[in-house]
């Protein structure tokens, strides 16, 4: 595991300590959620804007029933 030093004015500190307070978890543990969590919808931003490209590309779209049929669900 590694440690890393962050800074941040004595505002932005209580900001955090005050939102992990409320969570019921430490400072290091609301700033790991905080990340992963931007990282994950950066994620799903990046996948819907490529499946929106593709559907530009090619706009047929077909059921959910007829998507069953065609793969035997």
């Amino acid at each position: 595991m590694c440690t890393y030093s962050l800074r941040m004015t004595d505002g932005e500190k209580k900001l955090l300590q005050d939102y992990a307070d409320t969570q019921g978890i430490s400072m290091a543990d609301a700033l790991k959620r905080a990340f992963f969590n931007m990282l994950e919808d950066e994620y799903d931003i990046k996948a819907a804007d490529e499946a929106y490209a593709e559907y530009l590309r090619d706009p047929e779209t077909i059921s959910m029933a007829e998507m069953k049929k065609k793969y035997d669900l």
